[in-house]
């Protein structure tokens, strides 16, 4: 065999071949894994309860929708009935026109009326129900509903005399709490 020599290196390039290989190879420090891991977290947070808002929001025009529909059939279900009770049937001849028996003065349903049976505006003065029909039928999809009536003398309010005019105001409450109220005036005409 040959005799080889083998040249021993300088001390300084192991060291500068050592130090290139560690730089290379260099991962995070436990302070880095640390930070990021806290912000990762609060981003998910923020995330996660932005994402709830929005979903737990998502509901509310529809159930917004479903009290208006149903704000609307009890005024529409309201003005179609008489004025008053001293005022017959279609309006004609008015109570409180001369020769007829005046206005009620009373607000509120008469003696022995349920809500199938009332036949003027002011009956409704009071009522406070989960929703139902005229005929006391419970109204489907309106489960946790609420419907309160307010019925009072509002002529006042556009200088007419007082009895010229009722102010009917419903209010239908949503099962989260919430109240959507509907306005309606019915003239002694």
């Amino acid at each position: 065999m040959l005799n080889q020599r083998v040249m021993p290196m300088p001390a300084n390039t192991i060291f500068n071949h050592k130090h290139k290989r560690q730089s290379n190879e260099r991962g995070f420090t436990l302070i880095e894994l640390i930070v990021t891991i806290v912000v990762m977290a609060i981003s998910f947070t923020a995330l996660g309860v932005w994402m709830f808002n929005a979903n737990a929001g998502s509901a509310d025009p529809v159930i917004s929708m479903r009290a208006a529909t149903l704000g609307q059939a009890y005024v529409e279900e309201i003005l179609s009935k008489r004025f008053d009770e001293n005022t017959s049937s279609g309006g004609i001849p008015r109570c409180n026109e001369v020769g007829q028996p005046s206005c009620s003065g009373s607000m509120g349903a008469d003696a022995g009326e349920t809500r199938s049976t009332y036949d003027d505006v002011d009956d409704y003065n009071g009522l406070n129900e989960v929703p139902t029909d005229a005929f006391g039928n419970a109204r489907a999809n309106y489960t946790g509903f609420n419907v309160s009536v307010v019925v009072r003398y509002a002529g006042s309010d556009f200088g007419l005399t007082n009895t010229e005019l009722k102010k009917i105001d419903v209010t239908v409450t949503t099962p989260s709490g919430s109240p959507h109220v509907f306005a309606a005036y019915r003239g002694n005409f």
